[in-house]
C-alpha cells in the first residue's frame, strides 16, 4: 500500500512542480500586464522624470499587451519543453544489469537513457565498496574490506 503512496507522489510531484512554476510565470506576466495599462493611464515617465505628457493610447496599450501575452506563451512553454524533458515517473530497471526497459523487448543502458531523456552528463567513477571488491577479485584473495568480512553496508 505504501509503495503506490509513493508512486502516486513522485508522478504528482513533477506535475505540481510544473504548475507550480507556470503559477508564478503567469502572475510575473500579469503584473507586466498591469504595469502596461497603469503606464497607459497614468503616464509614468511623465509623473516621474517630468517627460511631456503623453495622451491615453489604446492601440499603444494593446500592442504592449499583446507584446507581453506572446512573451508568456512563449516562456511557459519553453518552462513545459523543458519539464518535459527531466525523467520523472516509475522506471523499469534489471536488477542484474541495471538496464531501463524500454518496451517488452528493447533494454538500455541507464546511461544512454538518462542521457536522452534530459540534458544530464555522465561522467564514470568507482565507489570504495567496489573498488575494494575488484581489487580483492584482481589479487585473487579477499582483503580487510571484501565482502566477506564487512558487516552489511544497509543498501
Amino acid at each position: 500500500m505504501q509503495n503506490k503512496k509513493v508512486r502516486k507522489t513522485l508522478v504528482l510531484s513533477v506535475v505540481d512542480a510544473f504548475s507550480y512554476i507556470a503559477v508564478w510565470q503567469g502572475a510575473v506576466f500579469v503584473v507586466l500586464i498591469l504595469l502596461v495599462w497603469f503606464n497607459e493611464l497614468v503616464d509614468l515617465p511623465a509623473v516621474c522624470w517630468g517627460q511631456p505628457h503623453r495622451s491615453l493610447s489604446l492601440v499603444r496599450g494593446c500592442v504592449a499587451t499583446a507584446g507581453v501575452l506572446v512573451a508568456a506563451i512563449i516562456t511557459v512553454g519553453n518552462t513545459y519543453l523543458q519539464q518535459k524533458n527531466i525523467v520523472s515517473g516509475m522506471l523499469t530497471i534489471c536488477c542484474c544489469c541495471h538496464r531501463i526497459r524500454l518496451d517488452h523487448q528493447m533494454w538500455e543502458r541507464v546511461e544512454q537513457y538518462i542521457g536522452a531523456h534530459s540534458s544530464v552528463l555522465f561522467t564514470h567513477g568507482v565507489c570504495p565498496e567496489c573498488y575494494e571488491k575488484a581489487k580483492a577479485t584482481e589479487l585473487g584473495g579477499p582483503t580487510a574490506a571484501s565482502p566477506t568480512t564487512t558487516a552489511p553496508s544497509g543498501r
